[in-house]
């Protein structure tokens, strides 16, 4: 069963508010109707079941029932990934809301080929709109943060625990051993053709770990995804 976003604000006394877009993916794409039961999140980390008790126009209200677990990681994973293709881009964000990415960070970087600061304004809903999609679909409760794009090299030297893609480079579990005690983890994914030389060289002069995603070139959306995964899975 899928889930349905409803804010903390549409939650009141016990009863929950559907927006206009929820609601019509509950009557129109899911046909549910009054006295059915579906699941909700509020996107800061809690799930209840509940139930359609009024249908107003297009408008979807209900009760709130019991909690539902809403399992996370202790890692708070941030993915600064290197600003990719639109299709990358969707791609990256969707599936790795799915493996369980705490914030998304547009990383700015030598092999960037397309501007998405200049165009953040216009771009940053349709993305966000990936991510709450993504969110509903998979069962979480909270809803990952997505941050404007920054410079690679900036974003390196604010001192935060930092972990690149590169090769060579050490297993998860090296990498889990390496920064052992830490839950809050910066993992740098570069663009097609990867970071450039002097900015890996960077990477290591701030001392960030690098990570081995395995034997073969990944596609940078790839990449993002099989990163993710293996911290999350080794460190929990």
């Amino acid at each position: 069963m899928g889930q349905y976003f409803i804010p903390p604000e549409s939650m009141k006394g016990g009863r929950f508010f559907s927006d206009e877009a929820q609601s019509r993916h509950m009557l129109k794409a899911a046909r549910l109707k009054q006295g059915d039961c579906v699941e909700i999140f509020d996107g800061q980390g809690l799930r209840h079941s509940a139930v359609i008790d009024k249908v107003d126009g297009d408008i979807v209200c209900g009760t709130v029932g019991s909690a539902l677990p809403s399992p996370s990681y202790k890692l708070k994973l941030t993915l600064c990934f290197s600003v990719l293709s639109r299709k990358a881009l969707e791609s990256a964000l969707e599936h790795c809301t799915e493996a369980g990415v705490d914030t998304f960070q547009p990383v700015i970087s030598s092999r960037v080929q397309f501007d998405l600061l200049g165009d953040w304004e216009r771009r940053a809903p349709r993305l966000r709109q990936i991510i709450i999609s993504a969110s509903k679909q998979c069962g979480r409760g909270r809803l990952p943060a997505l941050e404007r794009p920054r410079k690679f090299d900036d974003l390196l030297s604010d001192g935060r625990v930092s972990v690149v893609a590169a090769a060579p480079g050490k297993t998860s579990a090296e990498v889990a051993l390496a920064i052992a005690g830490e839950t809050d983890v910066r993992l740098f994914v570069g663009p097609e053709g990867g970071f450039t030389q002097a900015e890996l060289e960077f990477a290591v002069l701030k001392k960030a770990v690098p990570l081995s995603l395995g034997k073969y070139t990944l596609r940078a959306e790839t990449a993002c995804l099989a990163g993710a995964c293996a911290l999350l899975n080794t460190i929990g």
